[in-house]
């Protein structure tokens, strides 16, 4: 009878194991230590605030209001150290808290609630480092069932200096979480298709349930399982049961009718974990007696499918799922299409289908590509000519005897970053790379494993050659320390040149405002020279003592300035120097320009009569106090707008940069001359831009 489980291939071994654990103890220690030091010198990332505050929230006041759905497992695990340290939660009186605003109810706990804002963040951090350690162990075992312990460890050093998983490692978001519970579940669904046993039933579960909670992104899951079940039953193997007493299913409907009941089981104990996690209950709202706790309010929303529509509300009116978590269903919902976009110097409203190809060539290294490269067509042609590859190892080195894995082994990873990619690609959510981090892990188990087997069996030189593929990552996330985000290849000039292909959280986070203070400090002594700062982020200018005037930012919350431009330090975050995220977002068009010429005449008609009392009495008479502070708002966008555009054109390389993500001028006055008075820069009428007409 043939084996019910794939056949575990191990083509490298080790034979000390106490060598082992030593070994990857160190690699998982090394990445704790690279991706909390690096963090310790960033400041809170565009949505540590909102996770950390909305979390601590839901443990003191068991409110599910705010961000239900987006990162329900990050907020209940960054936040756990608050139960025991206990910092000061914001307050639940004031209009953040009572009209659901996450992100201004985070800045509130971080900086306005008397707590020490690096404390709070190195607490939430240190849980998410532990994920991103556990996610590398996870790495490490699943290679290693695939490709042996050389191959385990290749994985985990890939892992351990990737500069992505370093990167949101360091950070609390939901991305982590994502990239560990994907990871688990992809990997025990597929162990308990073919050998089902009380640990293996029990990883399955947990892995499942808690992916449900990690994000709505979760529901990929299904696909792949569905791919897997068919990849299962196509393979005719049997299914090996040992609940008590053991058996092999060999049938094929017993198996499907076996997979059923799996399927349901793994349902339901999702469902009752989700309910779990909103306490049992229903209503979203702390107090549902108080009719001014209410959800988040969106001024603009797109329509959600009327399909869509009637299967929520079902949902909605049955209680099948708690009100806050179909809340944040629906808020994604509504939000998601209309996001903008930026690429490469392109901007479009819902994005492209090809940007994460594109974020993949730009943000991956040219060693794991080549490593990907190698490895798989080696495995292939392994497996396709096995009387010229059946190998195993001898004290380090490649003998005759047994074959590599089979590419049905590897199904579960294929599948994962086949289907995964496939998503992310079709939705129109163009904001980051980090929304197809969770493809890595897989994409190291596969790619790097298999390099493994090239290396084993390698001569001399190509040992040498190919030795030096596995130690340029390593090297490049050490020079690249601490500014892990900002990675992009060399083949498309590196992080110095990354702001040219993607923003946002591809890049520019909000995390360098302490780069930025350590710059003014070092280069802006004393303040000689007025600082102007246009910052994109949650972060507080004020909390590090940055004195500047406030240039548009987002989201906005300082208050209004009203100033010329002046020569000057012109400090400008990425996303909002390639107009996303702005009032003028894509590029300076004609109607732009017009609003611009308009706004300008109105405020210059301002100042001249603001000499002539009498004049400016009758002006102010015909057009209030309103009327103009309503003009100066609209004309300070179109003036930073009309001023990026200029130096996009002019001087699109800045004279310096932190954290490669908020870029630096120093401006004289015919710089501004030319860029606010002169011929504007650049007019782009594309039909794409027709909209803002």
């Amino acid at each position: 009878m043939s084996v019910a489980a794939p056949p575990v291939a191990q083509p490298c071994t080790i034979r000390h194991p106490a060598w082992i654990t030593a070994g990857v103890g160190l690699l998982l220690a090394l990445y704790l230590i690279m991706t909390l030091s690096a963090s310790l010198q960033k400041g809170p990332s565009f949505d540590e605030e909102e996770q950390l505050a909305v979390g601590y929230n839901i443990w003191l006041h068991h409110d599910f209001r705010m961000e239900g759905a987006d990162g329900d497992l990050i907020k209940r695990w960054a936040t756990l150290p608050y139960l025991i340290t206990r910092p000061k939660p914001a307050s639940t009186e004031n209009d953040y808290w009572r009209n659901a605003r996450p992100y201004r109810f985070g800045f509130e706990f971080l900086f306005e609630s008397g707590n020490a804002p690096e404390w709070l963040l190195l607490q939430g951090r240190i849980m998410v480092a532990l994920l991103g350690a556990a996610t590398a162990l996870l790495v490490f075992c699943c290679t290693k069932e695939l490709f042996g312990t050389v191959g385990g460890f290749f994985s985990l050093i890939v892992f351990v200096f990737s500069p992505h998983m370093l990167a949101f490692g360091g950070m609390v978001s939901t991305d982590m979480s994502v990239c560990f519970t994907l990871l688990g579940a992809t990997w025990s669904v597929w162990r308990l298709l073919h050998v089902v046993t009380w640990r293996r039933l029990f990883l399955s579960l947990a892995f499942v349930s808690l992916l449900m909670l990690s994000k709505p992104s979760a529901l990929v899951i299904f696909p792949i399982t569905l791919i897997l079940v068919l990849i299962k039953l196509l393979s005719r193997r049997p299914v090996e049961w040992h609940l008590r007493r053991s058996t092999v299913i060999a049938s094929p409907l017993k198996q499907i009718g076996l997979i059923a009941g799996l399927f349901v089981l793994h349902g339901l104990c999702a469902w009752a974990v989700l309910w779990a996690h909103y306490d049992f209950r229903f209503l979203a709202s702390p107090n549902p007696a108080d009719p001014g706790l209410i959800f988040t309010h969106y001024d603009y929303a797109d329509p959600v499918e009327p399909q869509v529509a009637v299967f929520m509300n079902w949902l909605r009116g049955g209680h099948w799922l708690p009100e806050g978590f179909l809340q944040g269903i629906h808020d994604l919902l509504v939000t998601n299409e209309s996001r903008t976009a930026f690429m490469d110097g392109q901007w479009k409203i819902g994005g492209w289908n090809s940007f994460f190809l594109h974020a993949l060539w730009d943000k991956t290294s040219p060693a794991l590509l080549a490593m990907t490269i190698i490895g798989l067509i080696s495995w292939w042609c392994t497996r396709l000519f096995p009387a010229h590859s059946t190998q195993t190892v001898e004290n380090g080195r490649l003998s005759a005897g047994k074959s590599p894995p089979s590419f049905y082994e590897g199904a579960p990873y294929f599948v994962l970053i086949g289907v995964y990619y496939t998503i992310a690609a079709w939705q129109e959510v163009n904001i980051g790379h980090r929304h197809i981090l969770p493809i890595y892990p897989a994409l190291y188990i596969l790619s790097v494993g298999s390099f493994s087997l090239v290396w084993s069996q390698a001569r001399r030189w190509s040992w040498l050659l190919l030795t030096g593929l596995l130690v340029f990552q390593p090297l490049e996330s050490l020079l690249l320390y601490p500014d892990y985000l900002a990675y992009f290849s060399p083949f498309v000039g590196g992080p110095a040149k990354g702001y040219k292909h993607l923003v946002d959280s591809s890049l520019d986070w909000g995390m360098d405002l302490p780069g930025v203070k350590k710059w003014l400090d070092q280069n802006n002594p004393k303040g000689r020279d007025p600082v102007f700062l246009a910052y994109f982020g949650t972060d507080s200018p004020e909390y590090y003592g940055i004195k500047s005037l406030r240039l548009p930012g987002d989201p906005e919350w300082r208050p209004p300035q009203i100033y010329p431009y002046a020569p000057g330090i012109y400090i400008i975050s990425a996303t909002l120097f390639e107009s996303d995220y702005t009032y003028t977002f894509g590029p300076w068009n004609t109607f732009y320009e017009k609003d611009y010429q308009n706004t300008f005449s109105i405020l210059h008609t301002y100042e001249i009569t603001s000499k002539d009392p009498i004049q400016h009495a009758a002006l102010l008479k015909t057009h209030p106090e309103p009327f103009w502070i309503n003009a100066y708002s609209e004309f300070e966008k179109l003036r930073f707008g009309r001023l990026c555009a200029w130096l996009r054109h002019y001087r699109p390389v800045p004279d310096a940069s932190c954290g490669y993500a908020i870029l630096i001028w120093r401006l004289s006055a015919k710089d501004l001359e030319d860029a606010l008075l002169g011929p504007p820069a650049e007019i782009d009428d594309s039909p794409s831009f027709k909209f803002m007409q």
